[in-house]
């Protein structure tokens, strides 16, 4: 698996918001720090989009008004015109990121 680190958490969203498969952000705390991220890829290779946050963000849902471009977290989903609301989820216990590999994301 390769990964691909993003400036921020709004390229992440601008990711997500234009991706026709996946509409999910998923959420791990990796030692103090919170990584978001996507998985995608092709068939021969996976990609792990994220940014890393110091601080979690507040909500279950990262909303994105795509007509202001402004970012934020709700609790829930939002029902505005141009406002897209990306559910948080949050990963207890998993095997899909190695620990070598998150050890690397550690020390960017």
């Amino acid at each position: 698996m390769k990964f691909v680190q993003l400036r921020s958490l709004r390229d992440l969203i601008m990711l997500v918001a234009s991706s026709p498969s996946s509409g999910v952000i998923q959420h791990l705390v990796n030692g103090r720090s919170h990584l978001y991220f996507l998985v995608g890829g092709t068939l021969h290779e996976m990609f792990l989009y994220f940014v890393k946050e110091k601080e979690q963000i507040k909500g279950n849902f990262i909303t994105y008004n795509s007509y202001s471009g402004e970012i934020g977290s709700s609790e829930n989903v939002q029902h505005e015109p141009n406002v897209s609301s990306f559910p948080i989820v949050e990963i207890v216990n998993q095997d899909l990121l190695p620990t070598d590999l998150l050890g690397r994301l550690n020390d960017l």
